[in-house]
């Protein structure tokens, strides 16, 4: 799923589903997303990955939802903040992030993490614990994907050796100095979650088995995470 607002949230925890330990950013039951390269070569899943209880992750179908709902914006100096809530070991970092600047998920670039999540080999021992997470866009970065041709997919992840676990949101380009500053309005929890109850009927997922990511990238409006 996508994100929502102003700096990211990324709720990582660890469940126990048919012997198999997932981990995954929860309301009620732990699922984030699975993101393999191996998986997105072959096939079996898209640049934003999977989840164990919804499948791969729909970018074009989510990205839609995300758009009509009101994308975050990337901070005047190119930043994009997020805060990582960490509930168990492997939600640990480093992390690393990459951009989609058509948010097709065809031709990611790597983008600088300027300050990451405290851990190593992705694993630590910090439990139900917030971290900031930033990275910064390339220079000369355009968002030009999406319904209105301004967005951009921020994919980050670590290494943890049963994921990488991660997630991507969409965002758009930076608001003009000056611009009209009643345009930007947090969408609220409940507008969030009515948006995500919507697509999750559509995916035909129950919806106490997706998680719901709270986000907010600095200086604009609400998306989702995928």
């Amino acid at each position: 799923m996508f994100s929502k607002s102003q700096v990211a949230s990324i709720l990582l925890a660890l469940f126990s589903a048919a012997s198999v330990n997932a981990h995954g950013a929860i309301v009620a039951v732990a699922d984030t997303s699975i993101i393999r390269d191996r998986e997105i070569v072959n096939g079996d899943a898209q640049a934003c990955g999977r989840t164990l209880a919804g499948g791969v992750n729909d970018m074009a179908a989510q990205l839609e939802t995300a758009s009509s709902a009101g994308l975050a914006a990337v901070g005047s100096d190119g930043s994009v903040t997020m805060t990582v809530h960490q509930v168990n070991g492997d939600g640990a970092g480093p992390y690393t992030c990459d951009v989609s600047a058509d948010a097709s998920g065809q031709n990611f670039v790597a983008m600088k993490v300027t300050t990451n999540v405290p851990g190593e080999n992705s694993r630590s021992n910090a439990k139900a614990t917030d971290f900031p997470l930033v990275a910064q866009m390339p220079a000369g970065t355009t968002c030009t994907g999406g319904p209105g041709g301004d967005a951009c997919i921020v994919r980050c992840r670590n290494a943890a050796r049963a994921g990488p676990f991660g997630g991507c949101v969409p965002v758009t380009n930076a608001a003009p100095a000056g611009g009209n500053s009643t345009a930007k309005r947090d969408v609220t929890i409940a507008e969030a979650e009515e948006a995500l109850r919507e697509d999750m009927e559509k995916r035909s997922v129950n919806t106490e088995k997706k998680r719901y990511l709270r986000t907010r990238i600095a200086g604009a409006k609400a998306g989702y995470w995928i």
